[in-house]
């Protein structure tokens, strides 16, 4: 679906771009916007006791549970567009050719949109950002995109829903190049020429997926804790700590971290029961490095209604990989693990919890 961004279809432009009026020389190059809408895949199950013990495995690379985001947000893609001074450069010895910001229907499958740009010979590469904004309010929402090679997380904001921490990021690059005569133009990606659309022109496909690792808290004694306290699920409150270090910034280009803090926190109420009893406490998407496992260490408070502690269980090991997806299981409503002090910057005590705008 060809959506915003192309005024010759007779819709709004919501692109921010350097403006260069086409010249004879320049070449019309598309390109595809591919965004994986595929849930994560398990990646690995993580079983722990009542010591704060517990047994690793590999979990079979299938797709995890999907997730329907709620039908007030559409996503948003953020693409940039550099001119570098060779094919390996990096995009801040470059030019910032063009940007772009539109939007596409929260379910839209890939390819969600195909952009044309007029450029002239020279190397290039693309960098693309998607994620979930209310349809009311399309520009940055959790996620700080003034550079995709610098992209932050706003972790001073709650999301009601952590599944709209959802995004994706992906990059490509092609040069544009003209034979020794100049009455020939080619456009190449890495090792190849590009595809060419059936009426002739030349289009590159950015593949895009999260540029991070989801997991789940399982907890497996709920039956157990039913017996020894009268309180609803309902009535549970759920805090996780993330202790010592948590990324919160990522780099496009070269898909790694660069920014981290201390330490973090969020809150969130238990409401699925799985068939075999377990309760899901609490589930998160942490920024991950490309191709590389990366870890968070995290507590777990449960609270009742009045704020009241139930129980905790510290130092969980939370083992990450990008687009890959962690289960975490355990007795963490009934056994206590850890002194229970909650070590967390004082920094975060202003979060403020963010409402879709209807």
């Amino acid at each position: 679906m060809i959506l915003a961004c192309l005024v010759a279809e007779g819709i709004l432009a919501c692109d921010r771009t350097i403006h260069e009026y086409p010249r004879s020389t320049d070449v019309v190059v598309l390109v595809e916007l591919n965004a994986d809408r595929t849930p994560p895949v398990y990646y690995k199950g993580l079983n722990y006791n009542e010591k704060g013990e517990y047994f690793e495995e590999e979990l079979t690379p299938e797709p995890s549970r999907a997730y329907v985001p709620d039908e007030r947000l559409c996503t948003r893609f953020v693409v940039e567009l550099y001119r570098l001074p060779s094919a390996s450069a990096t995009v801040d010895k470059g030019l910032l050719y063009e940007r772009r910001e539109i939007v596409a229907d929260r379910l839209a499958q890939p390819p969600q949109d195909t952009l044309a740009f007029h450029v002239p010979e020279g190397y290039y590469r693309v960098l693309a950002w998607g994620d979930y904004t209310p349809e009311t309010q399309t520009g940055d929402w959790h996620y700080d995109t003034h550079r995709l090679n610098a992209v932050k997380e706003n972790v001073d904001q709650t999301l009601q829903v952590n599944h709209h921490k959802n995004s994706a990021a992906g990059s490509c690059d092609f040069s544009v190049m003209s034979n020794r005569r100049g009455n020939e133009v080619s456009v190449g990606i890495v090792g190849n020429l590009a595809s060419i659309t059936p009426a002739g022109d030349p289009i590159v496909t950015v593949h895009m997926e999260r540029p991070s690792g989801r997991f789940r808290l399982w907890a497996t004694d709920l039956e157990e804790f039913s017996k020894k306290r009268a309180l609803s699920v309902n009535d549970l409150q759920i805090k996780i700590v993330y202790k010592q270090y948590v990324s919160v910034g990522y780099n496009v280009e070269t898909s790694t971290l660069n920014a981290f803090i201390e330490s973090r926190d969020m809150d969130m109420t238990p409401v699925t029961v799985a068939d075999d009893g377990s309760l899901l406490l609490a589930y998160d998407y942490v920024l991950t490095d490309d191709g590389r496992e990366d870890h968070v260490l995290i507590d777990v408070f449960v609270y009742d209604e009045n704020g009241d502690e139930v129980n905790h269980y510290q130092n969980i090991d939370v083992p990450l990989y990008r687009n890959r997806e962690t289960v975490l299981r355990g007795p963490f409503l009934t056994q206590n693990v850890g002194s229970g002090d909650i070590g967390i910057d004082d920094g975060f005590d202003d979060e403020f919890v963010v409402v879709i705008p209807d």
